[in-house]
């Protein structure tokens, strides 16, 4: 998270498989730690703002956000302890704001 912060160019890197880091991050939304959810919500809070600016970001969201929204639901559904539900909220807060219309067709 903190790396994509400060370096969000990061996912440019031509050896790194950005489809990997976000299926991972997806993975982690369904952790039974709070602290692992907490920074995952973190993580795609970060990425979801450059999907427009960074195409592999973009085109990894478009193929795969249906599963980050549906680990989000089903968080939100009770997978998930209640005291992380602001954070669900800002991953869909985030994709609403920057993947609207994929977000209407999910």
């Amino acid at each position: 998270l903190q790396a994509l912060k400060r370096k969000p160019d990061l996912f440019l890197c031509s050896n790194l498989d950005v489809k990997a880091v976000f299926q991972c991050g997806v993975l982690s939304l369904k952790f039974p730690e709070a602290p692992t959810v907490k920074a995952s919500c973190g993580f795609f809070t970060e990425l979801l703002p450059r999907c427009g600016e960074i195409a592999p970001v973009g085109q990894v969201v478009h193929e795969n956000g249906k599963a980050l929204l549906q680990a989000v639901l089903e968080g939100i559904g009770g997978q998930a302890s209640r005291s992380l539900m602001d954070h669900f909220a800002e991953i869909l807060f985030a994709l609403n704001k920057h993947c609207f219309s994929l977000l209407s067709i999910w």
